[in-house]
């Protein structure tokens, strides 16, 4: 009698076919996507987290800042009867290495003399014979002014050991490019929400890693972390949006969502200038990071990913907000061949280790590559993602290195990219995808080239053109995630953007070393390079098809190759 029970409400449901259920859900999602409470949730639920990826990404220029002064504290004169000013006279005359080096003078023996008398006697041999310039950690320790206000201090991450600094920001895209790849596959293999989820995880416990964290190498992990965790929200809530929002507020919101980045920069800067010991200041920014769990209760698997999986019935309670009063008809299969000799009886083989992969984990993956016209955008994207983060990151960087407080200098990149953001907003509305990409990487290109004909000394202009060069990239960083997003289709949707923000962190990595070895070698280096690659991007775009005219594509075989003109495509489609 239960049995029977049980199966009557599964009676009771109407048949459909999975064609007319697809169908179903389709326009459905298109009414609930077009407004109301189901789109303003999304956006929400999305927004919020890219916030706090906007605390970490730029938090190195607060909590690894070199100290503004610094010196070498010598031992043997800590009992001296010196003020700071002579102690540092004696030990670095003449010296221009930032307490890294010192004069190998007997120091226990000055230690004994008067101030007075020690300057007599040191200038005095150094007319007969100049001492030997040694390591200050031969003779004693760096020490530093505020040395509470950067991490620095805490690890003596100066003079031979400043590359491991740098390793601090290196982590972080290190852990971006890991990320970006392996959330890619998790979201279009086990969804979008599960992604996000593990995303979270990871960045609540790396930030509070990097608060607490007694030992560098740890801190370094906990921002390896933070990267990958900023990959596991950022794409997964970038792709809700794509997916599941109608053409009409998919634009602005996804430009909105890309705003939300510098907004994170701005508070950054505001609670970095109240707050100065760094710990104190890591703590801040790691506190907020427990609003994700809200947000991982609240947010729905992506619909859209749903359908293509065949969840029909989770879609049909999310979009219907009830139960499905359907049961999916399943398909006809086709009339099993007549066995006409002995070897069709045999079993198939082939089921090996390398063909569960390729049709398994790896499937999204080989897809990328597996069709010439899928495969030309690829690669495209993979250079125009790439060239786009370097002249991101070297903008930002390059630009750290002049008379600028590090405060203002923040909020003020934050405000020049708040705007970046708004402008495409206008120009996708009018000229479509590809020329608004290809228009602002010709602008972000002639804006760093326009810094070669500023002499050395104009800071003001050199600043000035840097900043429309940092207008034009992030306009482009924006425009050129929703392009890739449409461009491929929903069974690898995640996969394209997934390698192509490894390929973004290529350039988020490499832009450290070109500011700090390049720009060595000449201050107009990083801009110069970045100049050159951005306009080659720009004409890169020529080859990729327009998507603002057509609806977003589910399979791969569906994916039309580039068309030569935007008039072209839609007859395409």
């Amino acid at each position: 009698m239960t049995q029977s029970k049980e199966s009557n409400p599964e009676k009771s449901r109407e048949l459909i076919s999975e064609e007319g259920m697809k169908d179903l859900l389709t326009k459905q999602l298109e009414i609930v996507g077009s407004g109301g409470a189901f789109v303003w949730a999304i956006f929400f639920l999305c927004v919020t987290p890219n916030i706090l990826n906007g605390f970490h990404v730029s938090s190195y220029t607060l909590l690894g800042h070199l100290p503004d002064d610094q010196w070498c504290g010598i031992s043997d004169l800590q009992d001296a009867n010196w003020t700071l000013a002579q102690k540092r006279e004696i030990a670095g005359k003449g010296l221009e290495t930032g307490g890294c080096t010192v004069w190998d003078w007997n120091y226990g023996r000055l230690a004994k003399m008067s101030y007075e008398a020690a300057l007599n006697y040191t200038s005095h041999l150094s007319e007969i014979a100049q001492p030997a310039e040694v390591s200050c950690k031969a003779k004693g320790r760096h020490e530093f002014a505020n040395p509470e206000s950067t991490f620095v201090s805490d690890w003596d991450l100066t003079c031979d050991r400043s590359i491991q600094r740098t390793s601090a920001q290196v982590s972080i895209s290190l852990g971006k490019f890991c990320g970006s790849f392996s959330f890619g596959i998790l979201a279009d293999k086990f969804g979008r929400k599960t992604s996000f989820t593990l995303g979270a995880a990871f960045f609540i416990v790396g930030s509070f890693f990097c608060t607490f964290s007694p030992w560098y190498s740890l801190f370094l992990a906990g921002r390896f972390a933070l990267g990958a965790a900023s990959s596991g929200l950022f794409y997964p809530a970038f792709t809700m949006i794509v997916e599941n929002i109608c053409l009409k507020h998919r634009s602005w919101m996804s430009i909105a969502f890309s705003a939300s980045y510098p907004v994170g920069m701005i508070i950054l800067a505001i609670v970095g200038y109240i707050i100065q010991p760094w710990r104190h200041l890591q703590l801040a920014l790691a506190i907020p990071s427990l609003l994700l769990i809200l947000n991982c209760y609240l947010m729905n698997e992506s619909p859209r990913w749903l359908i293509t999986n065949q969840r029909y019935d989770r879609v049909y309670k999310i979009l219907f907000r009830q139960p499905s009063h359907y049961q999916v008809q399943p398909a006809v299969a086709a009339s099993a061949a007549v066995v006409t000799d002995k070897k069709s009886l045999e079993p198939e083989v082939g089921f090996s280790l390398g063909a569960k992969l390729r049709n398994g984990p790896l499937k999204s993956i080989i897809e990328l590559y597996a069709t010439p016209s899928v495969r030309k955008m690829i690669f495209a994207s993979y250079f125009m993602f790439c060239v786009t983060s370097l002249s991101y990151y070297v903008t930002a960087l390059n630009a750290a290195n002049l008379s600028v407080s590090r405060y203002l200098y923040i909020i003020g990149t934050g405000l020049v990219d708040i705007p970046s953001y708004l402008v495409p907003v206008i120009m996708l509305r009018f000229t479509g995808r590809r020329l608004t990409t290809m228009f602002l990487f010709l602008w972000t290109g002639v804006s760093l080239l326009l810094v070669l004909s500023v002499p050395a000394g104009s800071t003001t202009w050199i600043v000035a053109f840097a900043m429309l060069g940092r207008f034009g990239i992030s306009a482009t960083y924006s425009v050129v995630t929703l392009y890739t997003a449409e461009l491929y289709p929903t069974q690898i949707r995640n996969s394209a953007l997934g390698t192509c923000s490894t390929f973004a962190h290529v350039g988020s990595i490499s832009a450290p070393y070109v500011v700090d070895c390049l720009g060595a070698l000449g201050w107009y280096i990083p801009t110069t390079i970045c100049g050159c690659c951005v306009l080659v991007a720009g004409l890169l775009t020529l080859t990729l098809p327009e998507t603002s005219t057509g609806k977003l594509s589910d399979k791969v075989e569906n994916t039309t190759a580039p068309a030569s003109s935007p008039a072209e495509q839609p007859e395409k489609q």
